[in-house]
């Protein structure tokens, strides 16, 4: 019977690096992205600022086909993500990229082993700032513009004001339902070898 291992963390934690590393450290996984079914996390910081102060129920954010995808993977029958229309593959691994782990029932309750990356939020502040100036810098084929550093001027103000407390939402209701807590600030591969063998040891 396929197992289902969640990878949860806040933006810039680096659980999509993780997951990837795992498709090459682990035999017999596959991965399955939160991005790719949801934009949920894409909505303005207002409406979400709006749901956490009516209660973060996090069962109030829908996320079409996940969860029967998640669940038809684990009965070992193939699914196709609707972004790229790439199939996943049903393997003996699923490794389910996840923001919310298991506070959201629908998807949550197929994970079978969760995992928590602790990374700093300093650390994952700035890779999300590195990730938003990338396109800007020499190769990475867009001009820098007063619009761009406007929008980038305006994430960091978001920020401050509502970001920091969407993530302590998040790791208060996640973070502690986790299995498995790795220190997101450590190399990939490291963490990678790591939580390969806490899978194996958990999940034979």
């Amino acid at each position: 019977m396929p197992y289902v291992v969640g990878v949860a963390g806040a933006a810039g934690s680096g659980k999509s690096r993780l997951v990837r590393e795992m498709l090459q450290v682990l035999p017999g996984s596959t991965a399955i992205f939160i991005d790719d079914y949801q934009r949920i996390t894409r909505e303005p910081v207002q409406n979400l600022a709006v749901w956490m102060e009516e209660g973060a129920d996090f069962d109030q954010l829908k996320i079409p086909v996940l969860g029967e995808h998640l669940a038809r993977l684990k009965q070992g029958k193939s699914v196709t993500e609707p972004v790229r229309l790439s199939a996943i593959e049903a393997r003996k691994y699923i490794l389910f990229e996840t923001h919310f782990g298991r506070a959201h029932e629908d998807t949550g309750k197929h994970i079978d082993l969760l995992v928590w990356l602790d990374t700093p939020a300093d650390v994952a502040l700035a890779r999300n700032i590195r990730g938003l100036l990338a396109p800007m810098l020499p190769g990475g084929g867009v001009a820098p513009s007063a619009e761009r550093l406007a929008a980038l001027s305006g994430y960091l103000g978001k920020y401050v004001d509502k970001i920091r407390s969407l993530q302590a939402v998040q790791v208060e209701h996640v973070s502690t339902d986790a299995d498995v807590h790795l220190d997101g600030s450590l190399d990939v591969h490291e963490n990678a070898l790591r939580l390969r063998d806490a899978i194996m040891e958990r999940l034979p």
